[in-house]
């Protein structure tokens, strides 16, 4: 079956990143993921527009293709993300790339200029994860890049979050005794912990709601 192709970058879809990193995860392949996402892009689209937009993703694509050549393969996620899977490699060394990728992208100059006489300025926020020290599947070590990606967000955008350890929060009142109790038969069926079906679930409901609410808030 044919790999699906954005038309803008050339880039895999974001559909097949997970298939690929499954891929590795059973071959007990060591690798990176760098997530990033562009800042701010709804206010490029508005003040200098769509073809302004463009020529960012075309930029930041070219980047990629000059910083992380193969083995790396680079996906276009949903909206203004980019997912770069990195076999072979670690954290470190993706963390380096990844900042190598933030600078260019931030002074490299595009000749836009917004109604108000104001030069386009661009950055991207970028999160690193790695496995098998973030995690023994690839929802888990996608989750850790993309909860990295937004602490460089809320940090002030323009930067590289390496993923940490997180916080969990133990199962309380919110869960009646029956939704409990289905959700230990099917952790024990399926052999995977309760905690990483329940985050499983999460992520899948907030990524249904992310395009149209979330992705607006972590511009």
């Amino acid at each position: 079956m044919e790999k699906q192709i954005d038309g803008l970058t050339g880039f895999i879809s974001g559909v097949e990143l997970n298939a690929e990193m499954e891929k590795l995860i059973a071959g007990g392949k060591e690798f990176a993921l760098v997530e990033l996402d562009i800042d701010e892009l709804i206010i490029i689209n508005r003040d200098y527009g769509h073809e302004a937009g463009d020529d960012v993703f075309r930029l930041i694509a070219r980047h990629i293709r000059n910083i992380f050549p193969e083995p790396c393969v680079a996906f276009r996620d949903t909206r203004d993300q980019f997912d770069i899977l990195m076999p072979g490699f670690g954290k470190e060394v993706a963390f380096l790339k990844a900042e190598e990728l933030r600078k260019l992208v931030y002074e490299e100059k595009l000749d836009y200029t917004s109604a108000n006489g104001v030069l386009l300025k661009k950055s991207i926020s970028i999160g690193v994860s790695s496995f098998p020290e973030d995690g023994s599947r690839a929802a888990d070590v996608f989750r850790r890049a993309d909860s990295a990606m937004v602490r460089a967000k809320k940090s002030g955008r323009n930067q590289v979050c390496l993923s940490r350890e997180e916080k969990l929060i133990p199962k309380t009142s919110h869960y009646t005794q029956a939704q409990l109790e289905k959700l230990t038969f099917i952790s024990e069926k399926l052999g995977i912990g309760e905690s990483s079906l329940l985050r499983e679930a999460l992520d899948a409901l907030l990524k249904s709601y992310d395009a149209e609410w979330l992705g607006k808030s972590r511009d």
